[in-house]
């Protein structure tokens, strides 16, 4: 995961779904497949609706937390603060900047979320052999 300059590994684990219940008192899953979903719904809406839409379902405190849980099944050190001061500084509108390090935090969050389900996806159809 790429936020505000910065390379974070991060792992979907039963420890980040327990750390984010916790923190937010709402389901990691259900949380990324709404976030998923309210994307792809938005794709015709213009920037601003898009971006509200997004934050309606994911807000700041909970995408701080969602972050952390994920980051934390990787590497323990980072703390919350640190990824809340990055959230900030990128914002939840997209720049002119290139590259892919200074997206903002909602824009960082729809890959991990695809890469997580897809990551699942995988994991049934191993289930079946």
């Amino acid at each position: 995961m790429k936020l505000c300059y910065k390379e974070y590994p991060c792992k979907m684990s039963l420890g980040a779904m327990k750390q984010f219940k916790q923190a937010t008192g709402k389901d990691l899953w259900c949380t990324l497949l709404q976030f998923m979903e309210v994307y792809a719904e938005s794709k015709d809406e213009s920037l601003v609706v898009r971006m509200r839409k997004l934050y309606e379902i994911v807000d700041f405190e909970t995408a701080a937390h969602l972050f952390h849980s994920l980051i934390r099944t990787e590497d323990k050190s980072i703390p919350l603060e640190e990824i809340e001061d990055a959230m900030f500084k990128v914002g939840w509108l997209p720049t002119d900047r290139p590259g892919d390090m200074s997206e903002p935090w909602t824009f960082v969050l729809v890959p991990i979320a695809h890469e997580i389900n897809k990551q699942f996806e995988m994991d049934v159809s191993n289930l079946k052999k």
